[in-house]
C-alpha cells in the first residue's frame, strides 16, 4: 500500500470510533418514567399500588420496601372477655378490628365504620344512628324566668330524650336566682336531639318531674346551632 494511503487510516478509524460512541450514548427518557409494578419489589406485608409505589397493607406500618410490621396489639391468651363480632381481646380489654367501631354497646362487638350514620340502623338498639353518634355537638343557651311568688327558687334540669343524659347532671340542678330574673344556662348538646325541661319548687312542678319521669307537651325543644330555647315564665297560679 502506498505511504499516502496508510497515513489516512488512523483518521478514518478515529471518525468511525467517534461516530460509534456518539450513537451509543443516545437516551430516550428516564427509566423511572416507565416503571411499573412488574419492576418493583415490595417488602413483606406490602403491596404495589398507584405510580408503582409500595404501600404497607392495612394493619401494618413501616418501610414498605424493607418490610412492614404488625401494629395490632398482641392477643393475650389469658383474655376472658367476650368482645363480640369483629373485635378481639388483648390484656383483658376489647379492641375493634381495623376500620370497625364499637357503637352498639358493651361487648356488643364492632361494626364497619362506613355503616355508622348511613340512615339504616344496624345495632339492635339502633345506636349506630343515634343523634349522639351522628349529630354535631353544639352549644345552646336556655332561658328560664321564675314568675312564681312563693319565696322559693326553682330547681331545674334538662333531659335528653334520645340518650341517657341530663344537665347539669343526674344528681345536681340548675337554680333560678331571684323572682322575675331572666336566668340563662348554656349546655352542649347534639344538633337535632330533643331535650325536655324538668323543674320544681316545693310542691309545684313544671314540665317533667325533677327525676325525669312523666311527660309534657310544651316543655321539650330541639337542640340547634344559634337557637335560644326560652322556657318562658314559670308561674304557680
Amino acid at each position: 500500500m502506498p505511504r499516502s494511503s496508510l497515513s489516512l487510516l488512523p483518521s478514518l478509524l478515529g471518525l468511525l470510533f467517534t461516530a460509534s460512541v456518539g450513537a451509543g450514548c443516545v437516551l430516550y427518557g428516564g427509566a423511572e418514567e416507565y416503571k411499573t409494578c412488574d419492576d418493583v419489589v415490595c417488602g413483606s406485608h406490602a403491596s404495589c399500588g398507584d405510580n408503582a409505589d409500595c404501600y404497607c397493607e392495612p394493619g401494618f406500618e413501616g418501610n414498605p420496601y424493607d418490610g412492614c410490621v404488625d401494629i395490632t396489639p398482641d392477643v393475650d391468651a389469658t383474655c376472658k372477655a367476650d368482645c363480640g363480632q369483629n373485635a378481639y381481646c388483648s390484656e383483658g380489654a376489647c379492641y375493634c378490628e381495623l376500620d370497625h367501631v364499637a357503637v352498639c354497646g358493651v361487648n356488643a362487638g364492632c361494626m364497619p365504620a362506613n355503616r355508622v350514620c348511613d340512615g339504616t340502623p344496624d345495632c339492635p338498639n339502633s345506636a349506630d344512628e343515634n343523634v349522639a353518634v351522628c349529630g354535631a355537638p353544639v352549644f345552646q343557651e336556655w332561658l328560664i324566668t321564675d314568675d312564681c311568688d312563693d319565696n322559693l327558687d326553682i330547681e331545674w334540669r334538662l333531659y335528653a330524650q334520645d340518650r341517657d343524659w341530663a344537665w347539669p347532671d343526674a344528681t345536681s340542678t340548675f337554680v333560678t336566682s331571684v323572682l322575675g330574673a331572666e336566668d340563662y344556662q348554656t349546655i352542649q348538646c347534639f344538633d337535632g336531639e330533643t331535650i325536655c325541661m324538668a323543674g320544681a319548687a316545693g310542691d309545684t312542678v313544671w314540665g317533667l318531674n325533677l327525676d325525669g319521669s312523666g311527660s309534657c307537651d310544651t316543655c321539650c325543644f330541639l337542640c340547634g346551632t344559634g337557637m335560644v330555647n326560652d322556657l318562658g315564665f314559670q308561674t304557680c297560679q
